[in-house]
């Protein structure tokens, strides 16, 4: 799957925006923050659902 190129530029803008100390302390926070920027861009984050199936042993 490709992102759309202006998703990864508003990723890329949050990024560069966030302290260094931020993204090494606290990446949880830069995430949110990636996460609210795409979601005001029109780019919502969804959960993607789940699939369960039965697996076979290796």
């Amino acid at each position: 799957m490709t992102a759309p190129a202006a998703a990864v530029a508003v990723i890329r803008a949050t990024l560069e925006d966030a302290h260094l100390a931020e993204i090494l302390n606290r990446p949880g926070t830069t995430a949110q923050r990636i996460a609210r920027a795409l979601d005001d861009a029109g780019y919502p984050i969804t959960p993607a659902p789940l699939t369960s199936a039965p697996q076979r042993a290796a």
